[in-house]
């Protein structure tokens, strides 16, 4: 039976008596009553008690039944006995409209956002909502005009106790089904349910104040104003428009002006290229002379400052300004092409700004409809909203639903009712509004910047609009969407449509508001003529701790790495130590008593406390740290654990959090499972604060390319691009270890591929007194650059992969490149072979060699390890390999061919034999075949390529 035959059978008539003593036997014990009928009165939700409660009065001055039935009924008897007879008729009337009425209510709460006026150009036709039809409660016709008691409690817009039938869906309609449509019954929270709907059913009509109607329509003139002046000065140039959704504009004005309102400190804006010129100008305030300089072909970048630059519906910008007499710092991301990923990096960067300085900071994103629906990394951002990790306080997301996505429509796009409802995942109160109705826009955005405010969850907000032109302005939309770009053509845009409404109301005559127009038209062209001979001479829109750093082809320096043994021994004692009191492991208990004798002896220092004497360092000199990863407080390899955590209690204990009482703050943080979202986050965090160390880690590096986007087009790109430094470190465990194709590679190639113009820093270490420098050297430095480090496995328990405590301290530093360190040899000039290697495969190539040594006296082979690939250190490689004048040389690596560093070394290191005329200019490579997986899956073949590529490594 569906549902609408159920409830029409339950509310039968014959059953009301018996439904209306269940049902305030339900009020007073849910359980008492069969779970069929408990599961009807659900269905009344939040206002499940109000009939009864109003029937039978407080509890201390009960109401009298004959007093409800007169309200409803004037025609009641008042003879005790006649009262009484009918008293007993008229109640099980009563309740049971009353209970079909409020079960009418609630269906509006949660269905009547379906038939909602969103559509500008009424080609949506209204759907019949089957829960939104009176007879789907056992309402008739006749019964429209019927008194009916609901109490004063159950909706604010609905004043008294007694309302007819079609008052009360007058009201719902009003509140329900007009140019605003709510979606926010399914949130789990109580309170926000009801906070929202409080704020949402007593608003009533709209009236906002004259001048506040007079600065929407300046908004939406010049929103629509520079769209018009571009269409017509640049024809046939792409742009990607805001024509149809200027709506946007005052959108985002009302959001700004409601933000600071509350104390919000800045706003950081993240949103792709359709409409993105508008917003950059219109409401960050981005100078229309820059802009049309870049129309004109022009550079954002002064002159000396080298890269690659970007299209100019792809760049940012940053701005303080006064807002309602307070100041507030509005930026906007640089991004790609790539749709939805710059909403991971705004996030980031937001969470950046809450953490270094107080007040309030807001991450505003902006979206398509299409892109909201279709890309995967939107689930992963709302996923992680609330994450320890990663929660900014709430974002609001503003959907640009323009009903089409290039040339696909939305029933192609999406498999929901709604692009949106992929947001119900985090919780988040979705509204969507005509884009036609701008003071119902302005009102929307209002209450979405105070629930952010009150609840600290994000706010989806869609505006509902259109696109006056194709996908871009050369684009020809009538092809695919003949009837959508027919009604188009026939809509006036958004400032006619205001204008004319408020010329009606006598707010502003139209030939006041044509004056504003063309006084705003006439600004553009001057701007236009200065434009001619526009020059960037400063980078405005960078953050002034990052203008401080050295871009490409400026003076970059870097700085001593090493630390005192006196620091060194601070950190020790914090990482062989723990609170009194605290319930350690007994097993970590042992791998602390471990770390003290390290820090005793001076010797065996491993990798994981090469790392932590890195990061306690930068803390003792006050420098932030932030690692996040799968799995990474404990490590996936369990040799981390820098955060314990008490055996009873499950309490943390950051043993770096501990070291003197004046320090920087680490925060280790296990990520949800994405790797997307996640290194977006870091990415966009790195680029704000330039005095942290931000590290990412994946759980293992083959898992890395499921953030290919962030990497290829911002890490790799981002300083040449958009001027956008960023130090964030990313460790990608990596190496041939018998253990699949899905657990070997990080795909060191690829990152290779990626290197040019000293964007980043690739690094394959072995041992753990580089690693600490390496790291150390993302802050001791004049300019940030992401360091990509293929991290060890296996090695990071080797006891060949050891450091002394000197290798930390005095003038010690990062070596790029290694050279064999065997005391025994002395003389180079009789070695025969140089074997040059990288990354783990170096200790098999060691170990082997001992065990050969015997065979091997009388044909000398060396060791050099390339710790740094990327930016490649030619002149220290070139000094190592002259000291080797007769030697042949041989490139060895674990990866197949066609992987790992042999394409990008074999050039470089001949070049450098050519050039200092040794004997030979040829390098020799040794390694697995060319192959389509990275590494076999059986530990038996492995063992046997491994022990191959070795033995001919060594030449045996």
């Amino acid at each position: 039976m569906a549902a609408k035959d159920q409830i029409e059978s339950i509310f039968s008539g014959s059953n009301g008596a018996y439904l209306a003593d269940l049902y305030a036997q339900w009020v007073e014990n849910p359980e008492s009553v069969d779970p069929s009928f408990s599961d009807l009165f659900m269905m009344l939700d939040d206002a499940h008690n109000i009939i009864v409660k109003d029937a039978r009065g407080a509890s201390w001055s009960p109401r009298p039944l004959t007093d409800i039935l007169h309200d409803i009924d004037e025609k009641a008897a008042s003879t005790p006995q006649k009262t009484t007879q009918i008293t007993h008729v008229q109640i099980e009337a009563a309740v049971h409209d009353s209970i079909r009425a409020i079960a009418l209510i609630n269906a509006y709460r949660n269905f009547g956002h379906q038939y909602a006026q969103l559509d500008p150009l009424k080609l949506a036709h209204r759907i019949v909502v089957a829960d939104l039809d009176p007879k789907t409660y056992g309402f008739a016709a006749q019964d429209m005009d019927r008194p009916i008691f609901v109490g004063n409690k159950v909706a604010s817009f609905l004043p008294k106790e007694i309302h007819t039938l079609s008052e009360i869906i007058a009201g719902l309609k009003r509140v329900y089904c007009r140019s605003i449509a709510w979606e926010y019954m399914y949130l789990q929270d109580l309170e926000q349910r009801h906070w929202l709907m409080q704020k949402i059913e007593s608003q009533g009509v709209i009236n906002l104040a004259t001048e506040d109607k007079q600065r929407i329509l300046q908004q939406i003139t010049e929103a629509v104003g520079l769209e018009n002046f571009c269409q017509k000065r640049y024809v046939g140039v792409k742009r990607f428009g805001l024509d149809g959704a200027e709506v946007t504009i005052p959108a985002l004005h009302a959001l700004i002006r409601q933000a600071v309102q509350y104390d919000v400190q800045s706003i950081s804006m993240g949103m792709a290229h359709r409409g993105r010129l508008n917003v950059l100008t219109n409401v960050i305030g981005k100078s229309f002379t820059a802009l049309f300089h870049e129309f004109a072909g022009g550079s954002y970048k002064p002159e000396g400052i080298s890269g690659a630059a970007d299209v100019k519906y792809h760049l940012g910008y940053r701005k303080t300004v006064e807002v309602a007499g307070k100041t507030i710092e509005l930026s906007m991301a640089f991004n790609p092409s790539h749709l939805e990923v710059v909403g991971a990096a705004v996030e980031g960067q937001v969470r950046a700004e809450q953490d270094r300085r107080s007040g309030k900071h807001l991450a505003v994103i902006l979206h398509g409809d299409a892109a909201f629906a279709g890309q995967g990394v939107v689930y992963e951002i709302l996923a992680m909203s609330q994450l320890p990790a990663y929660q900014t306080d709430g974002s609001i997301h503003i959907v640009i639903n323009n009903q089409i996505g290039f040339t696909t429509a939305p029933e192609e796009s999406s498999s929901g009712y709604y692009s949106t409802d992929v947001a119900k995942v985090a919780r988040a109160p979705i509204i969507h509004v005509n884009g036609d109705d701008p003071e119902a826009v302005v009102k929307v955005m209002q209450l979405a910047v105070a629930f952010r405010e009150r609840f600290s969850t994000d706010v989806v907000v869609d505006l509902v609009c259109y696109r006056r032109h194709g996908h871009n302005e050369t684009d020809e939309p009538v092809f695919t969407q003949p009837v959508m770009t027919q009604a188009i053509r026939k809509h006036d845009n958004l400032y006619k449509v205001y204008a004319d409404k408020l010329a009606k109301e006598g707010v502003i005559s139209f030939v006041e508001s044509e004056a504003n127009w063309s006084e705003f038209q006439e600004y553009l062209q001057e701007s236009y003529v200065v434009a001619q001979n526009y020059r960037v001479n400063e980078m405005e829109w960078i953050a002034k701790e990052w203008q401080e750093m050295k871009f490409r082809g400026q003076d970059r320096q870097n700085f001593s790495t090493a630390i005192s043994h006196d620091i060194v021994q601070k950190i020790g004692k914090a990482l062989s130590s723990y609170a009194e009191g605290f319930d350690c492991h007994p097993k970590l208990i042992r791998q602390l008593e471990v770390k003290a004798q390290m820090f005793s002896t001076g010797v065996g220092i491993d990798w994981a406390t090469a790392e932590a004497l890195a990061f306690g360092s930068l803390l003792v000199e006050g420098y932030p740290v932030r690692l996040t990863g799968q799995d990474c407080q404990r490590g996936t390899f369990s040799h981390r654990n820098a955060v314990l955590f008490d055996q009873k209690t499950q309490q943390p204990y950051v043993l770096l959090n501990h070291i003197q009482p004046e320090q920087a703050k680490i925060d280790i943080y296990n990520s949800h499972l994405s790797e997307f979202a996640v290194l977006g986050f870091e990415y966009g965090y790195s680029c704000t604060n330039a005095n942290a160390l931000i590290l990412w880690e994946a759980q293992f590096g083959d898992f890395v390319n499921s953030a290919q986007i962030i990497i290829d087009q911002f890490i790799s790109a981002g300083e040449s691009k958009w001027l956008q430094m960023s130090g964030l470190v990313m460790l990608l465990p990596h190496a041939q270890e018998g253990q699949g194709a899905e657990h070997s590679s990080a795909r060191l190639e690829r990152f290779l591929q990626l290197c040019a113009e000293d964007n980043m820093q690739i690094c394959n270490l072995t041992t753990p007194a580089n690693y600490f420098h390496a790291l150390r050297r993302q802050l001791k430095r004049n300019y940030r650059q992401p360091l990509v480090i293929m991290s060890p496995k296996s090695l990071l328990r080797h006891k060949l992969a050891q450091s002394p405590l000197s290798g930390f301290t005095d003038q010690t530093q990062f070596l790029p490149v290694i050279d064999e360190v065997d005391p025994t040899v002395t003389d180079k000039e009789a070695i025969k072979r140089v074997v040059i290697c990288s990354g783990k495969v170096y200790y098999d190539l060691l170990m082997r060699r001992l065990e050969l040594r015997c065979e091997l006296q009388s044909e000398q082979i060396t060791l050099v390890r390339l710790e740094q690939f990327y930016p490649f250190p030619a002149s220290e490689l070139a000094e190592i390999l002259s000291g080797y004048p007769n030697a042949e040389m041989v490139w060895c690596q674990e990866e197949p061919e066609n992987m790992g560093g042999w394409n990008f070394v074999d050039r470089k290191i001949e070049k450098i034999l050519r050039e200092m005329n040794h004997k030979t200019s040829f390098v020799k490579y040794v390694g697995r075949l060319s192959a389509a997986s990275p590494a076999t899956g059986l530990a038996s073949v492995y063992k046997a390529e491994q022990a191959t590529l070795v033995d001919q490594a060594l030449d045996h």
